[in-house]
């Protein structure tokens, strides 16, 4: 027996042509005679042609697959003319791995395992001369290595794959910015499981590989992709910088309806820098302020490669040239010194206002005193004049003995721009912190995440300005949509602050008007010319007010009663209303706090000291007198009349009480 029938090796010369059905497609072109594959024998198979060379590798393919290995393409053999006329479909375990792999000593990764084991296993196809058809010349069966069961068949590589609508499914996805577990997930939920998925996740991780390697750089396709956004606003706006090789380290960023924003909302800007959001490590600064709903709106954004003065000063720079060379009125920063100088040299003529949180972290650092950071937050955000504040500092210092610490007297230099008694009359849009930058940024890593590139990032940043842009739009809407229902007995006031501002800032103007009109007035003077100037005024809170009022009425109405200026049929109260409330809940030895419902609990008691015991004395709630009518009547208090003497000013100097 010879060497070719010892390897089951088949070779035909077939000459005359052979009837067969025309190719339907290039996407499934033989799944049609797929049925019966399983019942092909070997000389089935060289009886067989294709139209084409993809048509007989998918065949290969699919035949393998039943058979439970990989395939993969062998050699091509061309003719004189370059024509490939010659095609070898192998077994994905032919051949062997080069030694030098092998016996390499300074290698890092560990090995991957071995497949190839020398496989002799193949298809070749030829083409035959006139019809352009491709018959099978060669079909060897024969494998010197075990074949893999079928429910491990989809591991196999030539086995996997992803179809160009699931890669056009995975782009789409990945450009909303939902990670490659989530969408592999999402595959598996729409095919029924995990085990019906033709790829893996590290497949979907190879084709985005793929997609950045064809972008010619990372910071070429973000060029590319803003100048595509640039095509469609013409007034979108972004510079770089360039280092040693050419390697970019600096980019600045703003879109036209971002510039709008800051030609109406820049007064106030406020920014800071965080870290992690890229792969770079670079870090990302935003430009941000406050919109007409009191909501965060993003004016630009930079990435820099270090926390340098010259970085600061590019990036202002290309900012202030970005909006058209109109700088701010008022900067908030967390204090970063490279950042304050920038500021000083680029915006000379806006104040420059520190956070306060910093300020007191800072603080609480520095110094170890909690008494210290009570007394600094009380001159700080305190409502005082700048004699007083100078009075509380010196206070202060000599309370905590701390005057001769450097840290607190640079601090002392830069109060003009902390302190409220020397800022106030400025505006700062209501930012006293970089809270707003802070959780814009927390909201920034719902778009972006830390493995990102420039690319990535950059289009991920834009999506979530456009999220904060359809939020303004909406409020928008809500603002002009219907007339509100007018809560206060100012109707014109009212009506004239809903017409002029937006809902969000509306509430808040009736919510000041409300308060206006409970003041206390302590201090009034005279001038020479009869006018009356108030010197100190005191507000009352709604809670207070309407205590202070249910108080003087019930006092009040138990004095006359006392003093016999009303009957007790004519003072008495019904239940409804008082409002009967639900009893005190009484707490015996025993009893489980846990077991009983939250809504009727009472306040938690301590264990009284002068019990030898150790308990509580447990008290009973207070009586109520009732009269047959099931109505409440007051009784009559012997101090009620010292406390309404106390207290009858407030009603006195307050005109709207009525």
């Amino acid at each position: 027996m010879g060497f070719e029938e010892q390897e089951g090796v088949y070779d035909t010369r077939i000459e005359a042509e052979e009837t067969v059905a025309e190719c339907e497609g290039k996407a499934d072109p033989i799944f049609h005679e797929l049925n019966g594959v399983e019942g092909l024998q070997v000389e089935d198979i060289l009886q067989m042609e294709f139209c084409t060379p993809e048509e007989a590798r998918c065949f290969y393919n699919s035949y393998s697959r039943l058979k439970g290995f990989a395939t993969r393409q062998g050699k091509k053999v061309p003719n004189k003319v370059g024509e490939i006329v010659r095609y070898t479909f192998v077994c994905n375990r032919q051949g062997f791995r080069d030694k030098k792999w092998l016996e390499m000593a300074d290698r890092k990764r560990e090995h991957k395992v071995v497949t190839h084991c020398g496989c002799l296993a193949e298809m070749r196809i030829k083409r035959k001369d006139g019809s352009g058809k491709w018959y099978v010349s060669r079909f060897l069966d024969n494998h010197n290595h075990e074949l893999v069961a079928g429910k491990y068949v989809d591991y196999l590589r030539s086995h996997r794959g992803l179809s160009d609508v699931e890669i056009a499914h995975l782009t789409s996805l990945r450009e909303v910015g939902i990670s490659i577990p989530k969408i592999y997930q999402s595959f598996a939920a729409q095919v029924g499981g995990f085990n019906l998925v033709r790829f893996t996740k590290q497949d979907m991780y190879n084709e985005v590989r793929k997609q950045r390697s064809l972008q010619n750089g990372d910071v070429n396709a973000a060029v590319r992709y803003l100048e595509g956004v640039a095509r469609v606003d013409n007034r979108m706006y972004w510079r770089y910088t360039l280092g040693q090789d050419n390697n970019m380290c600096d980019l600045f960023w703003s879109d036209g309806r971002s510039q709008l924003d800051y030609g109406i909302f820049g007064d106030v800007l406020a920014f800071d820098a965080t870290y992690g959001r890229n792969k770079y490590n670079l870090l990302v600064v935003v430009f941000s302020g406050v919109n007409h709903h009191n909501q965060t709106c993003i004016f630009g954004a930079a990435m820099v490669s270090c926390e340098t003065q010259e970085s600061y000063i590019w990036v202002l720079e290309k900012f202030l040239e970005c909006m058209e060379g109109k700088p701010p009125n008022a900067v908030i920063t967390d204090g970063d010194p490279a950042m304050r100088i920038a500021i000083h040299e680029v915006f000379p003529e806006a104040h420059h206002r520190l956070c306060a949180w910093h300020l007191l972290r800072n603080a609480t650092s520095n110094i170890c005193d909690p008494r210290f950071t009570h007394l600094f937050r009380q001159c700080m955000l305190a409502d005082l004049e700048v004699h007083e504040f100078e009075a509380h500092w010196d206070a202060m210092l000599d309370e905590c003995g701390v005057r001769e610490v450097d840290w607190v007297k640079d601090l002392y230099r830069r109060k003009h721009a902390w302190a409220t008694a020397y800022i106030r009359g400025r505006f700062f849009a209501g930012i006293r912190t970089t809270s707003r930058c802070e959780s814009l940024h927390a909201k920034l890593g719902r778009f972006v995440e830390s493995r990102y590139g420039i690319l990535e990032f950059v289009t991920n940043f834009q999506r979530c300005i456009d999220f904060l842009h359809d939020n303004e739009d909406e409020l928008d809407f809500r603002s002009s949509y219907g007339t509100p229902v007018l809560q206060t007995e100012f109707v014109e006031l009212e009506k004239s602050g809903w017409t002029k501002y937006t809902r969000k800032m509306f509430f808040r103007y009736r919510e000041t008007l409300r308060r206006c009109v409970r003041v206390k007035i302590c201090h009034c003077d005279v001038s020479d010319s009869g006018e009356v100037c108030f010197g100190r005024v005191a507000c009352l809170s709604d809670d207070d007010f309407k205590d202070y009022s249910k108080k003087i009425l019930s006092d009040a109405l138990r004095l006359e009663m006392k003093h016999g200026l009303r009957t007790a049929e004519e003072t008495v109260v019904s239940v409804s209303d008082v409002g009967m409330k639900d009893p005190i809940h009484v707490r015996t030895k025993g009893t489980r706090r846990l077991s009983q419902p939250s809504a009727t609990m009472g306040k938690k008691h301590h264990k009284c000291r002068a019990e030898p015991s150790g308990g509580r004395r447990c008290r009973p709630p207070k009586s109520v007198l009732m009269d047959s009518g099931n109505r409440i009547v007051p009784q009559a208090d012997q101090c009620a009349l010292m406390w309404v003497l106390a207290t009858m000013h407030v009603v006195l100097l307050n005109p709207f009480y009525g």
